[in-house]
Order: structure tokens, then sequence, then C-alpha cells
């Protein structure tokens, strides 16, 4: 998913992109409009000035070069006339020995064209038709200015206008980049505090310090908070509640299975049985009613940093043997859903085993398969024959007895892991040979 201020980064600066470059055709287009304007202005003015200059006298006609602006002497100049009558045609010094091919028009006739001219350079031309009333002369007279010289002031202005518009054009995508980032730095705040929430160092989001816009969001979050704390706290009691008041008529029912004994064995047996799953029953949830209400992730056990602890102290205890404890745990995988305190009492136990049996290598890892927490401990001791795999969470239960303990180490392990739900297997080490020990926790 697109993030927002990508998606508005990309609107926002296609937009002006856009209009940037419609802005910079439609200044091109004037801007060639107003030069040709320019020209065909200029063209008009010079000629009416050559107009002026034509004289008929006794049925030939001339033009005094005198009346004339002197750009129509130097040879290619850039500026020509050339009056054509009938098979004559007379023109400026500047078209020297070259000659502009022009159509005849008749009288107050005109036309503007534009074609090659000296030195194959493009040219702008303006021709009128002429006739004097007393010869009954008709001529058709016409103008040209070269357009290279336009040309090159038009690029050049066309160039710095566009220039100028890229830049501009870079100048705003950086704007709308900064400001969009320090306008949404306040979500990015509060997605930082929403962190904070979660690792539990803050209970409440400050709304003191969120913009207005994102002010109501964040006291929606922090009611909704409170209302699953007061639910969850209100559970939680009413869970202890009912496990406390069962205790009572349950003792009651204790004595009268113990007064069953004497008359009737075998239901007593049974009974008990029956009492024995309830008692367990009520410690379980005891136990799940504790959990939920403090299960915060503050709480919970931090990867690699209690494991790194638990190893430090263990080297310490078992220092004689020379252990070494190596550990594989993914960055993704920060914390484990368990209290710290039972996660280091559950965990503890199984390294100290760990410790116990293995020859010089203790080998820890933890992964994450869709959702499903998996840490693993290995080591490379003599190992546990398989029929006997089953019998390690067994109270009291001692593989050895030449080792020191007591065997109630991994049944307190079994009871943690019942109490939080987690899976609990032993098997065979492939990568040292010796036992391994697999917990599988649901990632809250």
């Amino acid at each position: 998913m697109i993030s927002i201020r990508t998606k508005l980064s990309l609107w926002l600066s296609g937009l002006v992109i856009i209009t940037t470059f419609v802005a910079i055709m439609i200044f091109e287009s004037m801007l060639r409009q107003a030069f040709h304007d320019s020209i065909i202005a200029r063209l008009e003015e010079d000629l009416q000035q050559v107009v002026l200059a034509v004289n008929f006298d006794d049925g030939e006609i001339n033009i005094d070069s005198s009346q004339l602006s002197g750009f129509y002497k130097p040879v290619y100049s850039g500026r020509y006339y050339q009056l054509n009558v009938n098979d004559l045609e007379l023109r400026s010094r500047s078209l020297w020995d070259q000659r502009l091919t022009i159509e005849p028009l008749t009288k107050g006739e005109s036309r503007s064209w534009q074609a090659k001219g000296p030195q194959n350079h493009d040219i702008q031309l303006l021709s009128i038709g002429l006739s004097n009333a007393d010869t009954n002369i008709k001529t058709t007279l016409t103008v040209a200015q070269d357009l290279s010289i336009g040309r090159q002031v038009f690029t050049q202005v066309y160039g710095t206008k566009l220039g100028v518009n890229l830049a501009m054009l870079l100048a705003m995508i950086c704007g709308i980049y900064i400001v969009l980032r320090q306008s949404l730095k306040p979500i990015n705040e509060m997605q930082q505090s929403l962190v904070k929430l979660r690792e539990g160092e803050i209970t409440a989001l400050d709304i003191k310090h969120i913009p207005p816009e994102l002010a109501p969001l964040a006291t929606t979050y922090n009611d909704l908070l409170q209302y699953t704390s007061k639910q969850m706290e209100r559970s939680r009691n009413n869970l202890g509640n009912l496990s406390h008041g069962l205790k009572t008529p349950l003792a009651v029912m204790q004595q009268q299975v113990e007064a069953l004994g004497l008359k009737d064995p075998d239901a007593a047996i049974a009974l008990q049985k029956q009492l024995d799953q309830v008692h367990k029953m009520i410690e379980r949830k005891l136990a799940a009613a504790r959990i939920t209400g403090d299960m915060l992730p503050a709480a919970q056990m931090q990867l690699p940093k209690d494991l790194l602890d638990l190893s430090q102290t263990l080297d310490k205890v078992h220092q004689a043997k020379q252990i070494k404890c190596e550990f594989e745990i993914p960055e993704t995988i920060a914390r484990l859903p368990i209290h710290r305190e039972d996660g280091m009492e559950l965990i503890g136990n199984l390294l100290d085993n760990a410790y116990k049996w293995a020859s010089s290598r203790v080998y820890v890892s933890a992964t994450n398969n869709k959702g499903q927490l998996n840490l693993i401990i290995e080591d490379d001791g003599p190992g546990v024959a398989t029929e006997q795999l089953t019998q390690l969470t067994n109270r009291g239960k001692r593989l050895d007895e030449a080792t020191m303990g007591h065997g109630l180490g991994l049944s307190i392990v079994k009871d943690i892991a019942e109490q939080y739900e987690m899976s609990l297997s032993f098997e065979h080490s492939e990568k040292l040979g010796g036992l391994k020990v697999q917990l599988g926790f649901v990632e809250a």
C-alpha cells in the first residue's frame, strides 16, 4: 500500500509538472505570435516608406533611395525591397544579384508569406499592389526581412524563459516534498508514540503535542485503551471472584468424597478424579486471569537481552565445563509473548538442563512462521532415548540419578507451558546430536 506522503508527492508533483509544461507551451506560442506580429508591423512601416519613395515621372518609375533607411544599402543586410513593373524589377542594393520571386497583385491587394531568400535564409515577405492614375501603370511592391537574427533573439528569450521555468519547477517539487514532510511529521511522531505505547513505555497518547486534526483520533484511541483496560480488569476480577467462590463448595464436596470413601471406595475415587480436574481448571483460569490483566509488551521477555543474561549467569554456574552458548535470533523477533518472570523460569530451566548435559556447545535459535514463534534449545550432550522423551516432564522424574537436582525443573516447564497454552516438544538434535527442546508460542 502506497503511503499518503508518497501519493500526495506524486500527485502534486505531476500536477505542477503538467501545469508548468502547459504554461511553457502557451508562452512559446504567444512569444512566437508576438515575434511574427512585430515582423509584420515593421514590414508594413517599411512598405509605407518605400511607397513614399516611388516616383512616376513621364512614364518612368524610380525609387528615391535618399528617402529610404540605410538598412537597404549593405549587401545582404537582411532588409530588402523589390518593385515589379511588368518585366522590370527595381531592387534594393542589399539584394545584390538576388531576386525575389513575386506574384503580381492588383491595386490594393496584399500578400504575406515566408520563403527562402538571399544566402538561403528564411525571410518574411509582404507585397502590395500599386497603380498610378496618370500613367495607368500597375506595379507590385514587396518588402522582406531576414528571420535568422530575429529567430536567434527568439531562441535566446525562449531558452532563458525555459531555464527559469525548469528551475522553478525543480524548486516547487522540492518545496512540495519539504512541505509534505513537515506537514506529516506529526503523524510520524504519533506513529512513534504508538510504538512506545505498544512497548509499554507510555500508557496513553499525549494529546497536547498532537495537531488539532489528529486530536479527536488520539482522544478516541485513549478512550478505547481506557475502556479496554477496565473491561480486562473487570473480567479478571470476575473470573478471580468466581474461582475463589468455588473453593468453598469444592472444599465441602471434598469432605463428602472423603466420607464416601469409607462406604463406597470406587465411587469416591471417581468423584475425586473429577474434583482434581475442577481444581486444576480453577488454577489454570486464575493463571489466565493474571496473564490477561498484566500481559503488557514491556512486561514480556525481551530478545535477545534476557537470553544473554541467562547464558551469562549459567556460564558462571557451569564455568568448570567451558560451555559455548550460541544464539541465532532474527531482528524481527524482539520479544516472547510470556511474562518475563515466567519466561526466565521456563527458559532458565531448559538452558540449565542443556548446560548440565552439554559437552561443549549449546545452541539457541528462534523462528517465526506465520505468527507461530518457535524457540529451540539444543545441546551436544548424550541426548535421551526415544522411549524416555515422554517421561521428561513427569514431576520428580530423573533419568540419571547421578546428576544433581530434584527432577522438578522440566515439570515446572510443563506447568508454565500449559498456563500459556504453548506447545512443548522434546526431540533428538540433528544439528548437535544431543537433546532438542522446542517451545511454540502463539504471537500476540
